[in-house]
């Protein structure tokens, strides 16, 4: 592994059949990165994303998070990562602090420690008002939160967000987003996203990929930013209508 870098792809394959959802992907992440996952419906970035937090096998490469074999260390590397899925389940019987606990308790963390970091993440995430509230009564913003604590709350070294603003409002997506500059403070973050500018704003650098392939990988800046990445999926959508043409 490159020194300072806590993911590292190289030669990865996830084959559906004769299907190549993804085909010779490689790249690394550094610590203390905010890096942007961005492709078209049907690009593969859900598939490298599920196989970067351990929950699919790939066919052939390998993988290694903060160190270790996602494959041969598969529970140890997921003690090191934080996941907050696209649509994430919250246990809507629980209070927020009763599923934040539980979490804990699935995470190892001793009774005194699930305290503390149950009053560190309320603070950090403004979650105070809503905290003896059941989270199946709180709002989507304050349940993107929620999910945000969860995904956090044993401190791991990577964090892994798929889609962490869908459906909210503007001022819930401003919110989310001054929350994963504050991770970024302590994690290594990765975002999945379909919003250009919101990875134009929050991340150092950026992955495009286009039918399993990388198509762009790189800066941000070196992107040409939003707009540049915007080109890269125009040029990839008229390539897909003069195809089926």
């Amino acid at each position: 592994m490159t020194d300072g870098a806590v993911v590292e792809v190289e030669g990865l394959w996830k084959d559906y059949g004769p299907l190549h959802a993804l085909a010779d992907v490689t790249f690394e992440i550094g610590q203390g990165e905010v890096f942007g996952l961005l492709g078209r419906n049907g690009s593969g970035k859900t598939t490298l994303l599920r196989i970067l937090t351990g929950y699919r096998l790939p066919t052939a490469g390998s993988v290694r998070v903060a160190g270790m074999d996602i494959i041969r260390q598969s529970l140890a590397v997921r003690r090191r990562i934080g996941y907050m899925p696209e649509h994430p389940q919250l246990y809507a019987d629980l209070t927020v602090r009763g599923l934040l606990r539980f979490v804990g308790n699935v995470h190892g963390l001793s009774r005194a420690r699930q305290k503390s970091r149950i009053e560190e993440l309320a603070s950090h995430f403004g979650l105070g008002a809503v905290i003896d509230r059941l989270a199946g009564h709180c709002s989507k913003g304050y349940r993107a939160r929620i999910s945000l604590a969860a995904a956090v709350i044993h401190e791991p070294q990577v964090v892994f967000l798929d889609e962490p603003t869908d459906g909210l409002d503007p001022e819930q997506r401003h919110q989310t987003h001054e929350l994963v500059r504050q991770l970024s403070e302590k994690s290594t973050v990765v975002l999945s996203s379909h919003d250009l500018d919101e990875v134009g704003a929050l991340c150092s650098r950026a992955l495009v990929l286009d039918r399993g392939r990388i198509a762009k990988l790189g800066a941000i800046d070196e992107l040409g930013g939003a707009s540049g990445i915007a080109e890269v999926f125009r040029q990839t959508h008229e390539r897909d209508k003069g195809q089926e043409t």
